[in-house]
């Protein structure tokens, strides 16, 4: 079911409406040169750059724009907001398993009056398969947890952790998930840590997911890789191509390069 449309938002309750503003604890962000306005909780799981750079990836290198997309862990929305508000796609889902998170993204929906374009559904992605019919999707996104739980910092709270640590999902849950939302022939792209990209490749094949598409993230020119993004296809053959490296800062390494600033700017 979507969610209301413009015409109907305006007649619901005062207290709907006022919920679109920043709550006590909250804080209203705006990114991509102030098109996409996303409210987030000063102390819960809040944002980074990575969707950013998946959504612009999964859209110029992946063929993203074609089919109906579904980012799984949603978070806020940040992703299915960037590709409908930024990259003018109408067929988007975002899948969230915290309700808090959940209620997040939909305020967002609403606030950025993306509702014709964003469905949310809140679920857990291991079980698919109660909500999406096999092979719905052309496209599957994925910002996954990064984190096992027994290495990296702790979380300060439970929705970060969630967020950040395989706690409700590993890489494993992900890919089967993947392979079940997929026609064939589609489409998954992730951002991961580039240490784990060995772990990720095998991972991905076990599920008859084949790497297409890669390029690697570096903080600066001449340090090592951090993240990379990666498009694989369902039954895909193996013929992998690697794009030229994405360097996030300049010179000075508080600001962003040429490319990356077009991204968020």
């Amino acid at each position: 079911m979507r969610l209301p449309s413009p015409q109907q938002l305006l007649e619901f309750p005062q207290s709907v409406r006022l919920a679109l503003k920043p709550m006590p604890g909250e804080t209203l962000d705006a990114i991509c040169g102030g098109e996409v306005q996303v409210l987030q909780r000063r102390a819960g799981y809040r944002f980074s750059l990575d969707p950013i750079l998946l959504a612009h990836f999964a859209v110029f290198e992946a063929g993203a724009h074609r089919g109906r997309l579904i980012d799984l862990g949603t978070g806020s929305g940040i992703i299915p907001l960037v590709l409908a508000k930024r990259l003018g796609l109408r067929d988007v889902t975002g899948l969230e398993l915290q309700p808090r998170l959940y209620a997040l993204a939909e305020r967002n929906v609403y606030l950025n009056r993306c509702e014709q374009q964003v469905t949310l559904v809140q679920g857990d992605l291991r079980q698919v398969s109660q909500f999406f019919a096999a092979g719905s999707f052309g496209h599957v996104l994925c910002n996954p947890p990064y984190r096992a739980c027994t290495t990296g910092r702790s979380s300060m709270t439970l929705e970060k952790a969630l967020a950040r640590h395989e706690v409700a999902c590993s890489l494993q849950d992900v890919a089967g998930a993947a392979r079940h939302l997929l026609t064939p022939r589609g489409g998954l792209s992730l951002v991961y840590p580039s240490a784990r990209f060995a772990e990720l490749v095998a991972v991905l094949r076990e599920h008859r997911l084949e790497p297409k598409t890669v390029r690697m993230v570096h903080p600066r020119a001449e340090r090592p890789a951090k993240l990379v993004l990666l498009h694989a296809v369902k039954g895909g053959r193996a013929d992998l191509r690697v794009l030229p490296p994405l360097v996030l800062h300049a010179e000075d390494e508080h600001a962003f390069t040429e490319e990356v600033s077009a991204m968020v700017g």
